[in-house]
């Protein structure tokens, strides 16, 4: 019973790390352009916190791959943090 109650919680937290598969359609495709201001996240008083300016590297793409690396990040490390306590 404790084993596969552990191996349930194992296998929860793999597919919390797991990528959606994203649909390709046929359409034509509209290039759009993303800044700092346009993406969510912001809070009241820092709005755009961005003091390693980041946000200039690279073009779109490299914005939604930081934004996702530091969800992954930040995933991990709640992960980390309830393992400790």
């Amino acid at each position: 019973m404790k084993t596969s109650f552990v191996a349930s919680l194992l296998i929860a937290s793999v597919a919390a790390f797991t990528t959606v598969p994203q649909q390709r359609t046929k359409s034509t495709r509209t290039v759009v352009r993303a800044s700092l201001d346009d993406i969510g996240g912001g809070t009241a008083p820092l709005k755009n916190f961005d003091p390693l300016r980041f946000s200039q590297i690279g073009d779109d793409s490299t914005l939604a791959w930081f934004r996702a690396a530091e969800l992954k990040h930040s995933r991990v490390a709640m992960l980390a943090t309830t393992g400790c306590l």
